[in-house]
C-alpha cells in the first residue's frame, strides 16, 4: 500500500509540471476516456488475466501545478489505480514484463526498476499525449496498475 501511494505521489507531481498553462485540447471526460483505454488495453494482454479491483482514492482529482505559473485551481490532473487481483507472486515478474513489453510496442517511453528484487516497478508517458503509466508492486505482493493525465480544465467535460 505504501508504495502505491508513493508512485501515486510521485506521478502526480511529474503529471503537474509537465502541462502548460493554456487551455489543453482535451476535455475532462476525454482524458478519464483516455486512461480507461490505456488501463483495459495493457490488462486486456495479460496471462493470467487479473481483477481490477479500483483503488478509491484514485478517484479524486489533484490540482495541476505548473512551476512556472504557480498553478491554476481552475486545472485538474485525473487519475486512476487498480489492484491486479489474481497474479500468483511467481508470476509477478512474468506480467510486469507483459505490461512493459505492451507500453514499449505501442511506442510509449518507458523505465524500469525492482525486476531483480521481485518488486517491479514500471513507468512511462504516453505518445504523443504525455499520460503518465504506472505498475506498481505493493505489499502483499499485489501489483497496482494506474494511469495519470495531463493538466486539464476543471469543469470542461466536452459536448
Amino acid at each position: 500500500m505504501r508504495n502505491l501511494l508513493l508512485a501515486i505521489t510521485a506521478m502526480v507531481t511529474l503529471a503537474a509540471c509537465t502541462e502548460a498553462p493554456s487551455m489543453p485540447a482535451i476535455t475532462e471526460s476525454q482524458a478519464l476516456n483516455r486512461i480507461d483505454q490505456l488501463i483495459h488495453e495493457s490488462v486486456s494482454t495479460l496471462h493470467p488475466q487479473p481483477e481490477l479491483d479500483l483503488y478509491r482514492p484514485s478517484l479524486n482529482p489533484a490540482l495541476c501545478v505548473d512551476a512556472t505559473d504557480g498553478g491554476s485551481e481552475k486545472r485538474i490532473i485525473l487519475n486512476r489505480r487498480y489492484y491486479l487481483r489474481g497474479v500468483p507472486k511467481d508470476r509477478l515478474i512474468e506480467v510486469a514484463t507483459q505490461v512493459k513489453n505492451h507500453w514499449e510496442s505501442q511506442g510509449h517511453l518507458i523505465v524500469t526498476h525492482g525486476f531483480d528484487i521481485g518488486r517491479p516497478d514500471v513507468s512511462g508517458r504516453t505518445r504523443p499525449d504525455d499520460f503518465l503509466l504506472s505498475l506498481t508492486w505493493t505489499e502483499g505482493d499485489v501489483l497496482g496498475i494506474g494511469a495519470t493525465s495531463p493538466c486539464v480544465w476543471s469543469g470542461v467535460r466536452g459536448r
